[in-house]
């Protein structure tokens, strides 16, 4: 084998050792699991309205994220009352009143999950009995509920879902991005979590 035959066949061995190092260091990269990667938290704004069923279903899909990922979820609720909808407001002013002791988690699920009656009608007796059921301090609920910085709350929420080009409830923004497709179900709802759990940046 002359000089020149032995350098070819060099060059070729050379070659294929570099090209097989590249395919396997693409290819490790690209199998790394979930659990290698970095989580970051997961901030859900979520633009609702109390009476619409449709939100009362997305209220369903992330309920049990917090239960599944604790704190790397982080939900944020807006209220976006449509006009469709007569007790829309009041079931937000309620909410509201109730945040302003703490209870704004125990009386949106109670507005939720009894949704199908007060929607009927006796709304408001309604959601001054669920104030009762979770321990408000009634006078200043009922305080709360009517004060004008509780409507210009929710007012202001509402504005700022139009100018966020929200049209429909639900309407979820992920880490800041609006999602242009509402999922169906919790699998769904937790594969996009996931998905921005581990981006990367």
């Amino acid at each position: 084998m002359n000089s020149k035959t032995v350098q070819i066949a060099l060059f070729v061995i050379f070659i294929a050792v570099a090209g097989g190092g590249l395919y396997f260091g693409l290819s490790g990269s690209s199998s790394e699991t979930n659990e290698e990667r970095t989580a970051q938290t997961v901030h859900i704004l979520k633009y609702s309205d109390y009476q619409c069923p449709a939100c009362r279903d997305g209220y369903e899909l992330i309920k049990p994220l917090k239960e599944e990922f604790g704190d790397m979820v982080d939900v944020e609720y807006r209220h976006f009352p449509l006009s469709g909808f007569q007790y829309s407001r009041g079931a937000a002013h309620a909410a509201e009143a109730a945040r302003e002791q703490g209870m704004f988690d125990e009386m949106t699920a109670l507005i939720f999950d009894n949704q199908a009656e007060w929607s009927r009608g006796g709304a408001e007796e309604m959601f001054d009995q669920f104030a009762e059921e979770i321990g408000l301090d009634m006078d200043q609920y009922y305080e709360d509920k009517e004060s004008e910085e509780i409507h210009a709350r929710v007012e202001s929420q509402r504005e700022e879902g139009i100018r966020r080009t929200v049209n429909a409830t639900p309407t979820y923004f992920m880490n800041g991005q609006k999602l242009q497709q509402n999922p169906r179900t919790y699998e769904q709802m937790k594969s996009i979590v996931e998905l921005y759990m581990y981006r990367s940046n």
